[in-house]
């Protein structure tokens, strides 16, 4: 027994030693670009993210950065700029310049020579009176209070479009996008007596927004509109995070981009932002 053990461990060795370590290149994958890109009348600082499908965020030395990369935004009054690029053909930002809702924008990006364009008009937001909570009561039996948005659409003879999140990095981080849940959200079919949206319902999804508040706590609401496009974008997102049934169920989907050219993910978002902040009291508590 001992003999057959040794022998084992010997082998274990041989084996271990002939071993080494395997740089499988894949092919056509780095030609693939993911673009990041949003522009609002709320920042003062506008920022696009570039990079190659199959870098992570943490660049690593063997991904050189790009050469020549420029990143071009005109509007439909003749205004038009050059993003900055940071210093490594991956990040450009743009400020100094305020962007107007009801204006369509043109975002031109090239990178090693191949051009990508899309084109969005940034709608204005509705009427936003402001946010309300009402009260519930916990499993613990804790007292907490959820969030309603109460607004009117700006557009009533046409579909809305709006995005809500707690905070923007749950939109965007760095060149990676974190997707939260949306949907159409609208005035249209609420109760008479309470001209609001259930935040908590809209988002479909209550790990994404805080619905268990306690009475004092500060709040803070990201509140975007959006194109039909952008909306159809996170809308591919929304089903792989609220349908996940295990591994790759449901098939992964890359969700459509509006950027023209080839080998091109990502989405070119022109929003108008508010942002919603403040502390639950007593002088934002509704009934439901």
């Amino acid at each position: 027994m001992r003999l057959i053990r040794l022998f084992l461990i010997i082998i274990s060795c041989c084996v271990t030693s002939c071993v080494e370590p395997i740089d499988i290149k894949i092919e056509g994958v780095s030609e693939l670009l993911a673009i990041d890109a949003m522009v609002t009348d709320y920042d003062s600082v506008q920022t696009v993210y570039i990079r190659r499908e199959c870098e992570s965020l943490e660049y690593d030395e063997k991904y050189p950065p790009f050469e020549n990369a420029s990143v071009y935004i005109k509007d439909d009054n003749g205004w038009g700029a050059f993003f900055e690029d940071q210093g490594d053909g991956r990040v450009f930002k743009l400020s100094g310049h305020q962007f107007e809702p009801g204006r369509t924008y043109t975002i031109s990006i090239n990178v090693d020579n191949k051009l990508f364009e899309a084109t969005e008009k940034m709608v204005p937001l509705p009427v936003v009176e402001g946010v309300k909570f009402y009260p519930s009561i916990s499993k613990d039996g804790e007292e907490n209070w959820n969030p309603i948005l109460y607004f009117k659409d700006n557009q009533p003879e046409v579909d809305n479009y709006y995005l809500f999140a707690q905070s923007l990095e749950w939109i965007r981080n760095g060149s990676q996008n974190r997707y939260v849940p949306i949907q159409i959200l609208s005035d249209v079919g609420l109760r008479g007596d309470m001209d609001g949206v259930d935040i908590e319902l809209g988002m479909g999804a209550e790990w994404q927004m805080s619905s268990d508040l306690y009475f004092g706590e500060r709040y803070s609401y990201n509140f975007l509109t959006i194109s039909k496009s952008n909306y159809d974008y996170f809308a591919v997102m929304q089903s792989h995070i609220e349908n996940d049934g295990g591994v790759y169920k449901p098939t992964p989907t890359s969700p459509a981009t509006n950027f023209s050219g080839k080998n091109v993910q990502g989405q070119f978002i022109a929003a108008s932002r508010k942002v919603l902040s403040g502390r639950v009291s007593v002088n934002n508590i509704v009934e439901r």
